[in-house]
């Protein structure tokens, strides 16, 4: 009897919950929501995917609230220049922008776009600009100014770039379109230090210049010369200049891409920083080389000039073995596979070019 009463109990209670879920649906279902409820953080978030052409083409229009957010000192906008008749598509306004990239490929050569009315610029962004255009804009007073982007053939004048046009800013990329980076002498007074901390080249550098160029940069935390990268200077170095290089204090990251097939594991090795901790070896070297970069005993010896503080060296390279020593490329694959040192990387071969991925560390 017992029992049966608890069963009974126990199927109202079930019965009642199933009729205040039925209840709260059609409660819910009277409830009719806009998509002006939405918050605006929600909003904001949104449109951050969105550059401010693009923006306003898909939203502005709609309602005045949507249009409200739009006008909203809050909301960053990045803004894209592609002519000489700058204009900022309404509801925007100057104040808005953070972000700014110009293209004067199509912008007559003695023209520049003032960029003066941008207060809270962060970024800025050039492609095909000249060198006089670079050094008006440079006199432009950008007090939040914190990152640059040049692409053009006036990219290879780094040092002009970082110690006299822009000294004050932090984070810069630099494509040179495959031109080399280049040196050129100034007056004292016309250098300023530079305070850059992140630095990435996309060019050619030769190995004496890079061991010049780190005296300009003492703040420089993060280096990387992509796509391109650092060659030998044909057979024949400044010795003097390269042992006697003086690496930023805090340089900690460092990517150096190998563009020249007579870059040495040796002068590899005199490229890096004793407090580097994060390290990253790409492009291709030459099948003289191959040995050096496939021994472990130089990657130890490479990673005990670093400090303890060293993580990890990424590692992307490449080289052709010899097409007529095909049990040599055989033995050389499988003596590295059987490293335990190279145990987090994996080596292929294809057409007699090898190629080498993965990463090693400190044991």
């Amino acid at each position: 009897m017992e029992l049966r009463k608890r069963s009974l109990t126990r199927q109202i209670d079930i019965d009642n919950s199933k009729y205040k879920s039925k209840k709260q649906k059609k409660n819910f279902s009277k409830i009719k929501s806009q998509i002006e409820d939405l918050s605006g953080e929600i909003w904001f978030e949104l449109f951050a995917y969105f550059d401010g052409q693009s923006l306003i083409n898909s939203f502005s229009k709609l309602n005045t609230s949507i249009e409200s957010l739009l006008n909203d000192y809050r909301l960053p906008i990045h803004l894209n220049i592609l002519c000489s008749n700058i204009l900022i598509p309404y509801p925007l306004n100057s104040n808005q922008i953070i972000s700014l990239k110009i293209d004067y490929s199509h912008i007559n050569n003695n023209q520049i776009i003032d960029i003066s009315s941008f207060v809270r610029l962060r970024s800025l962004s050039f492609i095909s600009i000249n060198d006089q255009q670079l050094e008006r804009i440079s006199k432009y007073s950008l007090n939040n100014l914190c990152q640059i982007s040049i692409e053009s053939t006036c990219a290879k004048f780094i040092i002009k770039i970082i110690s006299i046009y822009f000294p004050n800013i932090n984070r810069m990329i630099l494509n040179s379109m495959q031109k080399e980076f280049l040196f050129k002498t100034f007056l004292h007074h016309q250098i300023k230090i530079s305070q850059i901390e992140k630095l990435t080249l996309n060019g050619r550098i030769k190995l004496a210049k890079l061991a010049r160029f780190w005296s300009f940069v003492p703040n420089l935390r993060s280096f990387s010369i992509i796509n391109g990268g650092v060659h030998q200077c044909d057979y024949w170095m400044d010795e003097y200049i390269i042992s006697h290089q003086k690496f930023p204090s805090n340089l900690s990251f460092i990517h150096i891409n190998i563009c020249d097939e007579d870059m040495s594991f040796s002068n590899l090795e005199r490229l890096i920083s004793k407090n580097v901790r994060y390290l990253i070896i790409s492009g291709s070297m030459a099948d003289d080389d191959l040995d050096d970069y496939l021994s472990s005993t130089n990657w130890i010896r490479l990673m005990s000039h670093c400090s303890n503080k060293l993580y990890r060296i990424k590692l992307d390279i490449s080289s052709y073995f010899d097409p007529s020593d095909a049990s040599g490329l055989q033995k050389t694959l499988s003596k590295f596979r059987k490293n335990p040192f190279f145990r987090n990387t994996i080596i292929q071969s294809k057409n007699f070019l090898i190629t080498i991925k993965g990463y090693i560390q400190p044991t």
